[in-house]
């Protein structure tokens, strides 16, 4: 850990790990320059509400408090980070000296083969992305979704609102989540017929192309607007063959106090994978909460903590009328229990030697709070369960 402050701390990346990482420095009390890069045009903003309120109408922007102005820290926009080495980081601006630095570039939209053809296809990871695909969500306009994760259902969800003919296709169905009961499957599968919704599960989407998107099957699937929502990859290509490890997935490699392998240089958010002693493994995660926990222990280590970060996994969504809470991290193997009960809520408890892993609540987010004390307790290193 750094014993002595540095004079200046360089955050690469706009999204809510840069700016939690800049709040907590201020209020930390560390009296440096702070610097911050991002490629986007405005300051940091709140990315969950792009999908859900933004796309809906109920909010224009989304904005993250306190402003980066209000902190004194010196905000470069339009700026794309290009390399780095020990103690500067070069930019499209020109070099950064830092005596410390905080990786936080997030991730990049995963997109389709041929998607400059037509029809157009969008993807939705900026603020910029989010306002050009709420004017092209009118009544009556055929609307492709590809890919029926979090962000898929939350778009399905707003275009659905919106009075659009909305098709999603995906070679796999519901959230992210191994070993999910068919039962809770069909349940969400469900939510779609409410919303008049067509959902293919099974087939994949190849690419698009002059009449529609060519599917797994052969189809092709014709649509006014194709949207993609097949998740993001690291944006971590500028870092190749700098002293920055990253794995194999291109994540930025760091050890439980999120340092990478260049001195003074840290990494939080969606592009690192850090070692955790909770589960014995490397992990990254791609979740509001991971981004914001990750930015806070980063800046306080950066300050003189020897604090590991170890967090339980935690996500929540609101789709189709609807909401999921999950928290912990289980395997296929794990053995699923669906609780039901009117006045309590749905939930599945996965199990591993009669301890537990994880709990998915549908419709009922008090049942994930009221598990997380008994999860942080059973995962804990010294607890001793199989990971």
């Amino acid at each position: 850990m750094m014993t002595t402050p540095p004079e200046r701390v360089v955050i690469v990346g706009g999204g809510l790990a840069g700016h939690t990482a800049a709040v907590t420095l201020r209020r930390c009390g560390f009296q440096g320059q702070i610097s911050l890069i991002t490629r986007e045009s405005t300051e940091p903003y709140d990315r969950p509400p792009l999908s859900k309120e933004l796309l809906a109408g109920a909010v224009t922007r989304p904005t993250l408090s306190p402003g980066l102005g209000d902190l004194e820290v010196e905000l470069q926009t339009d700026t794309v980070a290009v390399g780095i080495r020990h103690g500067e980081i070069l930019t499209t601006a020109g070099r950064l000296p830092f005596g410390a630095a905080i990786l936080a570039p997030g991730l990049r939209a995963r997109r389709l083969p041929g998607e400059l053809g037509a029809p157009e296809a969008r993807v939705l990871r900026t603020f910029d992305d989010a306002v050009q695909l709420r004017t092209e969500l009118t009544a009556d306009r055929a609307i492709l979704i590809v890919g029926a994760g979090l962000i898929g259902a939350e778009v399905a969800t707003a275009a659905a609102a919106a009075g659009c003919r909305v098709t999603v296709v995906s070679p796999e169905f519901g959230p992210a989540l191994p070993g999910l009961p068919d039962t809770v499957l069909d349940e969400i599968r469900g939510w779609y017929d409410e919303c008049g919704i067509q959902l293919t599960v099974g087939v994949s989407a190849l690419e698009t192309n002059s009449t529609g998107v060519l599917l797994s099957d052969s189809r092709v699937q014709a649509a006014d607007l194709v949207i993609v929502a097949v998740g993001g990859s690291p944006a971590t290509s500028w870092l190749d063959g700098s002293p920055v490890t990253l794995d194999r997935a291109a994540f930025i490699t760091a050890d439980e106090y999120l340092r990478t392998s260049l001195p003074g240089v840290y990494a939080a958010g969606d592009a690192v994978a850090w070692r955790s002693s909770r589960y014995e493994t490397d992990m990254h995660l791609e979740h509001w909460h991971h981004a914001a926990e990750s930015a806070q222990v980063a800046a306080r280590n950066i300050l003189g903590a020897a604090e590991s970060y170890d967090p339980l996994p935690y996500f929540w969504s609101h789709q189709l009328g609807h909401s999921l809470h999950y928290i912990g991290r289980h395997s296929r193997t794990d053995t699923a229990e669906i609780r039901a009960d009117f006045r309590s809520g749905r939930a599945v408890t996965w199990t591993r030697g009669g301890h537990p892993t994880a709990v998915l609540a549908l419709d009922a987010p008090h049942l994930v709070r009221r598990a997380r004390k008994t999860l942080e307790s059973a995962t804990r290193p010294e607890a001793g369960v199989v990971r």
